[in-house]
């Protein structure tokens, strides 16, 4: 809940929270194009911390395929209150903010961030997280409406609708995220922890019904990245096959019809199945996405150290099509196997 005590901020906030990924358009745009103006309108004023709250509460939205007039209104309103708040100076080593990373699983906040009131953000109480909210004592409203922290959550809104597009986003992917990672590694390692055919069945049945586009694209990297597996002689219930087709055929549709704007050879490469399935679970989550971008060193300020690297290249629906392409390609290989190997058993 968004919690304020200024009666009109609150009838917004109130607002604000019903929007959700299923809200009708008549409903969310208007609301969106409200606040990206009026942040627009001062981005570095004492009010954007307003405004800020306002679009990360509706982020969720505006991840799910948006309007464009409100996705484009609200990503140049959120940048222009990054450069406007995030380039000044303070004396804290940290922001509250950061301590909200680590439940962004899904990447949707669905909570308090603290910036109308001043007080410590904090998720919804039915939302899991793996890590406590910061506590009033630990945090103060100075560093809660700090530009820097205001800024952060500007970053992360931002980041969720448009994935790998922000930098200097703290570094740190949830850590039920690294959890997963850890399976995933042992698995294409060929020394997995436990019960393979399980773990890549709930791999597979892990994709929400509305994903943001990093959920969304890390999920395809994550089936192409295990498939070799799944269809080989390791796997021996061809369930887990179906099961990855499956989440594969859900996902395909959900991908935007978006010209690619990438070069030949831009596009990622996923040949080392370990790293690609880091890669899968690193994009889905603002903190996830600033691992990948600080491999490259594309999260430094100075950027004439960085490699040029479109790392957007990771959530390009055009790749992200062809990757699953090829990976029901690969799956369907081993069903026939599996088809094969009933046909030559004797009939009893």
């Amino acid at each position: 809940m968004i919690i304020t005590t200024d009666p009109s901020v609150a009838r917004l906030a109130a607002d604000w929270e019903r929007i959700r990924p299923t809200s009708p358009a008549d409903e969310a745009v208007p609301l969106v194009l409200d606040c990206a103006r009026r942040l627009a309108a001062d981005p570095g004023g004492e009010e954007a911390r307003i405004w800020v709250s306002g679009l990360v509460a509706m982020s969720g939205y505006l991840a799910w395929r948006p309007e464009e007039e409100a996705e484009r209104a609200a990503l140049g309103a959120l940048r222009a209150a990054i450069e406007a708040l995030g380039s000044r100076t303070c004396s804290h080593d940290g922001h509250p903010y950061e301590a909200g990373m680590d439940s962004l699983e899904d990447e949707i906040w669905n909570g308090d961030t603290g910036l109308l009131t001043g007080g410590p953000a904090a998720p919804d109480a039915g939302t899991e997280t793996s890590a406590p909210a910061p506590t009033a004592t630990a945090t103060g409203p100075e560093q809660v409406l700090c530009p820097g922290n205001v800024a952060g959550w500007a970053r992360l809104a931002a980041d969720v609708i448009a994935p790998l597009t922000v930098r200097r986003i703290p570094v740190g992917a949830p850590k039920y995220h690294h959890s997963c990672i850890s399976t995933l590694s042992g698995i294409v390692n060929d020394y997995p922890y436990g019960d393979p055919h399980e773990d890549l069945k709930d791999e597979a049945a892990r994709l929400p019904s509305r994903p943001t586009r990093g959920v969304l694209a890390g999920y395809l990297v994550t089936m192409n990245a295990t498939c070799w597996y799944a269809t080989s002689e390791r796997i021996t219930d061809r369930s887990v096959l179906d099961a990855m087709i499956k989440g594969i055929e859900e996902a395909l549709p959900l991908l935007e019809d978006r010209p690619c704007t990438h070069a030949p050879g831009e596009h990622p490469d996923t040949g080392d199945p370990d790293y690609a399935s880091q890669v899968g679970y690193f994009l889905r989550s603002p903190g996830g996405r600033a691992e990948i971008a600080e491999y490259y060193g594309w999260n430094e300020e100075d950027e004439a150290d960085q490699e040029d690297e479109p790392l957007d290249g990771w959530v390009c629906p055009a790749f992200l099509r062809d990757l699953a392409e090829d990976t029901l390609l690969e799956l369907a290989s081993g069903l026939r196997a599996f088809e094969q190997a009933d046909a030559e058993v004797p009939a009893t």
